[in-house]
C-alpha cells in the first residue's frame, strides 16, 4: 500500500533542510577567530591548561565544553576556533530533538519547518559560533528535553536514567541551567501520579541523578587539589561575580520595573527573538495576530511552562541583564512555542508564505551576521592596533579588557583598576609616560563619586557590532591630563 505524500510538504521538509545546510555551512565557512571577551579568554586558555585558580576558566569549570575544546584543538588553528567548531558541531545535532520534540504536536512536514525556523534563530546562531558554552548548552539543553519526552512516555522507568544522565551533561557544560532540573521534578511527579514507579524506585532514581552531577563535580575537586581549596574558591568567585562595577547594569541601580523590561522586551523578545531586525519581529506579531489556534492540549506544553517559567525567575532575578545571551533558552522556548500556535492543525497559505519568509529573513541574517563576525575586528581588538602603533610610553589602565590584552600579548603596560585612590598611588610610578584610561574605568571612578572635570580629555573611540559584543562594542580612550 502506497502512502502519497502532498507535494507541498515535501517541498516544505526540502525548504527546511536546505535552510539547515545553508546555516551550517556558513558557520564553518565564517569561524570566529576572535577571543574579545574575559569569559572567552578564560575559555580559551583552559584548552590548552585547565586550571580553575588560574580562571581557566573560571568557576565552575564547564568541564564538558572545555573537553569538547581539547578533543577539537589538534584539528584547528587555535583553542578558541576549537571550542567554536565544538558549539557548531554540537548544535547541529540537536536537529534530532528538536525534530523529535516539534513531530509530538506537529505533522512531519512542520515539525522539519519548526525545526528550520528554531535552528536558524539568528542570536543563537551568531552566540553559536563563539567561544562560549551557550553554544553547546543549548544542544545539551534540546537533547534533555527530549530525554524527559522519553522518559516521560515509556512505561519502563529505567528510561529514566537517560534524562538524568543527559542532565548532568548540561550542567557540566552551563551550570547556570541549573533551574531547568524542573524538569526532572516534573518526570517524577507525573510518573508518581500514573504509578508507574513507586517511592522506593523515586529514591534510586535521585540518588542515580546526584551520582551523575558528582561525576563532574568530583573532578574538579580533584583537579583543584581539596575539597577545601574547592569550596574556598567558589566562594570567592561567586561573591564577586555579580559586580557589576564599570558601567553594567547593576540590580541595586535599577527598579524591577526597569530590569523587567530590559530583560523581556529588549533581552528576550528585540535582541534574543529577532536579533533587532524589525522585519523579523513585524513577521512574528503578523503571523500570531493572523493565528487564531489554541495551544495544543499536551503534557509536553505543561513541561515547556515549567521549564520556561523556572529559567524566566532565575534568569530576572540572578542573571546579569547587560548580557542578552543569559536569555537564549528562553528565546528558543519562545520560538517552539510560537511555532507550536502557528502550524498546529491546518495552516492558511498565508500564514505559510509569511514563514517561509521569515525562514528566509533568518537564513540571510545569520549569513551576514556570521561573515561580520569572522571578519571585522572587535573593538578591543582596535584599540589594540592603534595602542602599538604608538612609539612612545603609554600606561593603560583598564577594567575587564586587560584580560583580553593579556591573551593578544599586548606590547605596552596595561593594569586592572577598580578605586581612584588606587589609581592615583599607582600612576605616580609612571611619571613621563602617557596615562590611559577606557571608559569602563571612567565610569567606574564617576561612580565611586570622583569628578574628572578638567582631569581627563577624550583620545578616539573604536566601534564594532553591539549585537555580537554587548558590553565592550565601544570602547572610548581618555587622556589623563594631571
Amino acid at each position: 500500500m502506497k502512502i502519497s505524500i502532498p507535494l507541498q510538504c515535501i517541498l516544505l521538509i526540502i525548504v527546511s533542510i536546505l535552510s539547515i545546510i545553508i546555516v551550517f555551512i556558513s558557520q564553518l565557512m565564517f569561524l570566529n577567530p576572535f577571543t574579545s571577551s574575559w569569559d572567552q579568554v578564560d575559555f580559551t586558555l583552559a584548552v590548552s591548561r585547565f586550571d580553575l585558580m588560574a580562571m581557566q576558566p573560571h568557576f565552575p569549570g564547564y568541564p564538558f565544553f572545555i573537553l569538547g575544546g581539547k578533543m577539537l584543538n589538534p584539528f584547528v588553528k587555535n583553542p578558541s576556533e576549537a571550542l567554536t567548531l565544538f558549539n557548531i558541531l554540537f548544535y547541529a545535532t540537536s536537529i534530532f530533538p528538536v525534530y523529535k520534540v516539534c513531530r509530538r504536536l506537529l505533522t512531519a512536514s512542520y515539525s522539519w519547518f519548526s525545526t528550520a525556523i528554531i535552528y536558524s534563530t539568528s542570536y543563537c546562531i551568531i552566540m553559536v559560533n563563539q567561544p562560549m558554552s551557550e553554544g553547546s548548552a543549548l544542544a545539551a539543553f534540546w537533547w534533555y528535553m527530549w530525554s524527559l519526552l522519553f522518559a516521560f512516555e515509556r512505561r519502563n522507568s529505567n528510561y529514566i536514567l537517560l534524562p538524568l544522565g543527559l542532565l548532568s551533561i548540561l550542567l557540566g557544560i552551563r551550570l547556570s541551567y541549573l533551574p531547568f532540573a524542573i524538569g526532572i521534578l516534573f518526570l517524577f511527579y507525573s510518573k508518581m501520579k500514573n504509578k508507574t514507579i513507586t517511592w522506593r524506585e523515586l529514591i534510586y532514581f535521585s540518588l542515580f541523578g546526584l551520582a551523575f552531577q558528582a561525576c563532574w563535580v568530583v573532578a574538579l575537586i580533584f583537579s583543584e587539589g581539596s575539597l577545601t581549596g574547592f569550596i574556598k574558591l567558589s566562594l570567592a568567585f561567586t561573591s564577586g561575580h555579580f559586580n557589576d562595577w564599570g558601567g553594567a547594569i547593576e540590580t541595586s541601580k535599577i527598579s524591577f520595573f526597569e530590569r523587567f523590561f530590559i530583560f523581556t522586551c529588549d533581552n528576550i523578545i528585540w535582541t534574543g527573538l529577532a536579533a533587532r531586525s524589525a522585519i523579523v519581529i513585524l513577521i512574528y506579531i503578523i503571523l500570531l495576530a493572523l493565528s487564531k489556534k489554541s495551544v495544543p492540549a499536551h503534557p509536553l506544553m505543561k513541561l515547556v511552562y515549567v521549564m520556561f517559567s523556572s529559567y524566566f525567575i532565575w534568569g530576572l532575578l540572578a542573571q546579569n541583564v547587560d548580557k542578552a545571551r543569559h536569555t537564549l533558552p528562553l528565546v528558543i522556548l519562545l520560538v517552539f512555542f510560537l511555532c507550536t500556535i502557528i502550524f498546529s492543525n491546518k495552516t492558511s497559505f498565508l500564514i505559510l508564505a509569511l514563514s517561509l519568509f521569515l525562514l528566509g529573513q533568518q537564513v540571510w541574517n545569520d549569513v551576514v551576521l556570521l561573515k561580520s563576525e569572522a571578519k571585522e575586528s572587535p573593538a578591543i581588538y582596535k584599540m589594540n592596533a592603534y595602542l602599538e602603533k604608538i612609539d612612545k610610553p603609554i600606561v593603560l589602565y583598564t577594567w575587564e579588557e586587560t584580560r583580553v590584552l593579556q591573551y593578544l600579548h599586548a606590547p605596552y603596560t596595561h593594569k586592572r583598576i577598580e578605586t581612584f585612590q588606587f589609581f592615583l598611588s599607582d600612576s605616580k610610578y609612571y611619571h613621563g609616560n602617557t596615562i590611559l584610561l577606557t571608559d569602563k574605568v571612567v565610569k567606574g571612578f564617576r561612580a565611586q563619586g570622583v569628578s574628572l572635570d578638567g582631569k581627563i580629555t577624550k583620545v578616539t573611540s573604536f566601534q564594532s557590532n553591539e549585537l555580537l559584543d554587548p558590553v565592550y562594542h565601544e570602547i572610548t580612550l581618555y587622556k589623563w591630563k594631571e
